[in-house]
């Protein structure tokens, strides 16, 4: 019987205290804060919607001129400082180099050409020549170095690097003209 009316005593105990703290959370009062604020006139209501087109119109300028400024073709057609590089041993990258300075739109564009690995991070341009093993097909890809973003890729095939070079110039030269909008000169 003791311990029938410990456990009775525990059990009343147990509850007596969880009601005080029921009791205790809730506040008999809370606080309500409101503020009035007067409508807005009509000229005050078109001035506002009048700052908010000007400020949607801003934006929409900003986002199509950060949207030109990643354009593969803008990216290209702004190219004036180029680096070539050669992944492949059948090809040297001076031999793109030589072809590209015997045509008459690097000239006519101000196109400059890197040669030192050392500076290739002046040149806002990188061209990437590669040759696969056992075959005579030669690519190329054209990046911008600043963003990375890959402005033209192209393959073709020759017998050997003294043929590619010329190819590979005039194919150069055809996707920079194509991205500054120009016309194929005949």
């Amino acid at each position: 019987m003791n311990l029938k009316q410990t456990t009775r005593l525990l059990l009343v105990f147990t509850m007596a205290v969880i009601a005080t703290g029921v009791t205790s959370a809730q506040t008999s009062e809370q606080p309500l804060n409101v503020r009035i604020v007067p409508a807005t006139t009509v000229e005050e209501r078109v001035a506002n919607e009048a700052k908010e087109k000007q400020l949607r119109e801003k934006l929409a300028a900003e986002e199509a001129a950060r949207i030109e400024a990643t354009n593969p073709k803008a990216l290209l057609s702004h190219a004036r400082l180029l680096f070539i590089s050669s992944n492949t041993t059948y090809f040297e990258a001076v031999q793109l180099e030589n072809a590209l300075r015997k045509r008459s739109e690097v000239d006519a564009w101000q196109l400059a050409m890197i040669d030192d690995w050392q500076k290739r991070n002046i040149a806002d341009t990188h061209i990437e020549i590669d040759r696969p093993f056992f075959t005579f097909t030669y690519t190329y890809k054209i990046t911008n170095r600043n963003t990375g973003i890959v402005l033209a890729t192209g393959k073709l095939n020759a017998m050997d690097s003294n043929a590619a070079a010329p190819m590979l110039a005039e194919r150069i030269v055809d996707e920079i003209r194509k991205a500054r909008g120009e016309a194929k000169k005949k």
